[in-house]
């Protein structure tokens, strides 16, 4: 027998979260990265967060998570795929948007500190780490795309069987006065796109997962124009790169502007980081003009100065970052692209990735 949506008094226990995601996934896609123990712990058991769930028989079928943040409030949800279509996402949903408004009334939600315990405020999992891991993939030859937001973490989805409600929460989805509540989605479907806006939830952000394979074997043919140089990255080069990126994105709607310093603390404090699968490119004329940025698995980023923009300088970069990969004995690379930039998501397709699922945010 299923009991209703209880709330957890202490936390969820790790490994049935852990095997509650995985089934998800299974079902829905996504990245790898849920799975792992930082990405989990920084979802579900940061400080300060309140837990809710769903059991059957005693076996976790569903939970939710909401977690304070710089933002607002972020709400993470999960229901077995066995058992969705019964309106467990919607209670859960409706719990967590309860729970966040409680949250931002107490001002938990927007403490300076972006937690609960301003000790914490570098906790596994925030948005530092995916910045770097593969959540900033672009295809600058399209100009103006993809606008990445690497806060975007979270669970899997909050219950994509159960249509939209009548039930709707205009207090609690934030406004100039408050910080807005967040709805995170790792395993997005049309299902949990339909619940969401039932709630008065609207997506605010979208992005999809790709993977290819690789073999030790593979040979990726880069095809560089004429007179092409490439450059790895290194503490010489570091800046250089910095100033391809900046050219590459100042022209993209919302561009953070970093400084080289913040930028390459970016990319060089992950541990994943690999500056010999990273690489820029000059071309004659034109100095340099492009750079791919690589971690363990991951295309990280991509960018082509306007210059020379539609010259495929951006494939010939990804390819000749993944026959390094699989040169160094990678077994696939993964890549997000953002859902209002077809034409990447179209020339990732055309290199061999495969679709793996969609991420997606809502407020």
């Amino acid at each position: 027998m299923t009991a209703g949506v209880q709330r957890v008094a202490d936390a969820l226990p790790e490994d049935e979260v852990l095997e509650l995601v995985r089934r998800c996934r299974a079902a829905d896609g996504g990245m790898p990265l849920v799975t792992e123990p930082w990405f989990l712990r920084g979802r579900w058991f940061a400080p300060g967060t309140v837990t809710f769930e769903v059991r059957d028989g005693g076996a976790l079928i569903g939970a939710a998570a909401v977690r304070p943040s710089p933002g607002g409030p972020m709400i993470t949800g999960l229901v077995d795929p066995a058992f969705r279509g019964r309106g467990w996402g919607s209670s859960l949903l409706d719990a967590a948007l309860a729970a966040a408004a409680d949250l931002r009334s107490t001002g938990l939600a927007v403490d300076a500190s972006g937690v609960a315990d301003p000790a914490d405020a570098g906790l596994e999992g925030s948005p530092a780490p995916l910045s770097v891991a593969g959540s900033d993939v672009m295809e600058p030859a399209v100009a103006g795309s993809d606008a990445v937001e690497p806060a975007v973490a979270g669970s899997d989805v909050v219950e994509p069987a159960v249509a939209g409600s009548e039930v709707t929460a205009p207090s609690v989805v934030g406004s100039e006065a408050a910080a807005p509540v967040t709805v995170e989605c790792e395993g997005f479907t049309a299902g949990a796109a339909e619940l969401f806006a039932g709630r008065g939830l609207t997506q605010v952000f979208g992005e999809d997962v790709m993977r290819i394979k690789l073999a030790a074997g593979d040979h990726f043919e880069a095809g560089w124009p004429d007179g092409a140089a490439l450059v790895e990255w290194s503490a010489a080069t570091a800046e250089r790169f910095h100033a391809v990126y900046a050219a590459s994105f100042r022209d993209r709607p919302g561009f953070p502007d970093p400084t080289a310093e913040e930028w390459i603390e970016e990319n060089t404090e992950d541990d994943d980081f690999r500056p010999e699968w990273s690489i820029m490119v000059t071309l004659p004329g034109h100095g340099d003009v492009g750079f791919v940025t690589a971690a363990d698995g991951w295309i990280v980023q991509v960018g082509v100065v306007p210059a020379v923009r539609g010259t495929g300088l951006g494939g010939a970069l990804i390819r000749e970052s993944l026959r390094r990969m699989a040169a160094a004995g990678a077994s696939e690379a993964w890549l997000t692209v953002n859902v209002n930039n077809p034409s990447a998501a179209g020339l990732y397709r055309r290199l061999g990735f495969d679709d793996m699922g969609q991420r997606a945010r809502y407020r």
